[in-house]
């Protein structure tokens, strides 16, 4: 098992529960919407990963690739699909998390 591939795969199923937490944000009452429940799912099917990923890499490696991986993910997600902008803050912000990731060095 690639410990890289595990946690694209976790990401990605957190990713699924965030655009689900996004969409119930927009509804009146989101909080109680069968749409936040299935985001919260999510979240619970990527601990769940993350478990798995803790058992093949070090904390500090999942960390750091589950943090990054997620922000440019949801960078994505914002721009792509709900067409929000980034600032030049932001982009130094995703650059940083990216010399994060290539300072970790190792994928295992």
């Amino acid at each position: 098992m690639k410990p890289f591939l595990v946690m694209i795969g976790i990401v990605s199923v957190t990713l699924y529960g965030d655009y689900l937490i996004k969409v119930a944000s927009m509804r009146p009452s989101g909080l109680t919407s069968g749409v936040f429940l299935g985001g919260a799912a999510m979240y619970t099917l990527s601990a769940i990963g993350i478990l798995i990923a803790m058992q093949h890499m070090s904390l500090a490696s999942v960390g750091v690739f589950y943090s990054v991986l997620t922000i440019l993910m949801m960078t994505g997600l914002g721009v792509l699909v709900f067409g929000e902008s980034l600032t030049s803050r932001e982009l130094l912000g995703i650059g940083f998390a990216l010399a994060a990731l290539a300072c970790m060095g190792r994928f295992a």
